[in-house]
C-alpha cells in the first residue's frame, strides 16, 4: 500500500494539525474520465434547467407575476447610493472581473504547483459557458419590464449567468482554500467570501432589473453544479484526516530521543564494567 510522505517538518507540523500530508483524491484519474464526466454534467445539468426554464416560461405565470413584481418594488425605490452598490457588484460578475481573479488564482496554483487543482476554475467556467448558452437560447426568457439600470446584455434573462460564473470562481476559490490547509478560519474566511460576494451579485442582478429573482436562483444552482461537476472530474489532492477512532495505533512519524524505559547507553555501560575491573 503507497502512501504520500513529505518531509520529516512538514510531517510533524501535519500530525500536530490532525491531519496526514497531501493525499491525491484521483489515484484512478484518468484525461478520459475526466471529459466524461464533464460532459454527462454538461448534458444533466442542461436537460434539467431547460425543463424548469420552459416549465416557468410557459406554466407557471404566478412566480412570473411575482417575478415581476419584485423587480419593479427595487425600481421604484432606487437611490443613488444603491445605485453605487449595485454597479460594484455588477463590476465583479463582468467577464473581465471574473477572468482577471480567475487567471490570478490559476497562476498562483501552478506556481504552487498543485497539479490538477490549478484547472479546476477554468474547467469549471468552461462547463458552466456552455450549459448558460445552451440553456439561455433554448429557454429564451424574455428580461424584465422594468426599467434597467446599465448596460443589457444581448442574451435572455434564464439563467444568470453572472451568478453562476461568480459562484464558479469565489466558489472554486473557497474548495482550493479548504483543500489546502487545516485552518478553520481560513476556510471559514473563504467561504464567508464566496457567500458575500454572490449574494452581492445576485442582489444587483435583480435590483438592476437586469434579471428575475428565479432567473438568480437558477444561476446560482448551476454555478453550484457546475462546481461540483467540475470538482468531480478533475479530483483535486486533499488533506486526509487522521482517523482517531481507528483500531490499529498509527507509528510515530519520527523518534526524537530514547524511550522512557530504555537502560543506559552502551558506552555507560563499558565504562562502568571497566571501573569495576580496575577495583579488583
Amino acid at each position: 500500500m503507497s502512501s504520500t510522505v513529505g518531509a520529516p517538518g512538514e510531517n510533524i507540523k501535519d500530525a500536530r494539525h490532525g491531519v496526514l500530508p497531501w493525499q491525491d483524491t484521483g489515484e484512478r484519474w484518468t484525461p478520459p474520465h475526466a471529459a466524461a464526466t464533464v460532459v454527462v454534467a454538461y448534458v444533466v445539468i442542461s436537460l434539467v434547467l431547460i425543463g424548469v426554464g420552459l416549465v416557468l416560461v410557459h406554466l407557471l405565470a404566478p412566480v412570473r407575476s411575482w417575478d415581476n413584481h419584485v423587480n419593479l418594488w427595487f425600481a421604484h425605490h432606487r437611490s443613488s447610493a444603491w445605485n453605487r452598490v449595485s454597479k460594484g457588484g455588477t463590476f465583479l460578475a463582468n467577464t473581465m472581473g471574473v477572468v482577471v481573479v480567475a487567471v490570478l488564482v490559476t497562476g498562483f496554483a501552478l506556481l504552487r504547483r498543485w497539479g490538477r487543482s490549478a484547472a479546476l476554475l477554468f474547467c469549471g467556467l468552461g462547463l458552466e459557458l456552455a450549459v448558460f448558452l445552451t440553456v439561455n437560447y433554448i429557454v429564451a426568457r424574455p428580461r424584465p419590464t422594468a426599467p434597467h439600470l446599465g448596460p443589457t446584455p444581448s442574451t435572455y434573462s434564464f439563467p444568470s449567468g453572472h451568478v453562476a460564473a461568480t459562484f464558479v470562481v469565489y466558489g472554486g476559490i473557497a474548495i482550493l482554500v479548504s483543500s489546502r490547509t487545516p485552518l478553520r478560519w481560513a476556510r471559514a474566511t473563504a467561504w464567508a467570501v464566496a457567500v458575500v460576494v454572490v449574494g452581492w451579485v445576485g442582489f444587483s442582478r435583480v435590483y438592476e432589473a437586469q434579471h428575475h429573482p428565479t432567473d438568480v436562483f437558477a444561476g446560482l444552482c448551476m454555478g453550484i453544479a457546475a462546481v461540483g461537476a467540475t470538482v468531480l472530474a478533475v479530483r483535486p489532492a486533499w488533506r486526509a484526516r487522521i482517523d482517531s477512532s481507528a483500531s490499529t495505533p498509527a507509528a510515530p512519524l519520527i523518534s526524537l530521543g530514547r524511550p522512557r524505559n530504555a537502560g543506559p547507553p552502551e558506552g555507560e555501560v563499558m565504562g562502568r564494567t571497566i571501573r569495576r575491573a580496575g577495583v579488583r
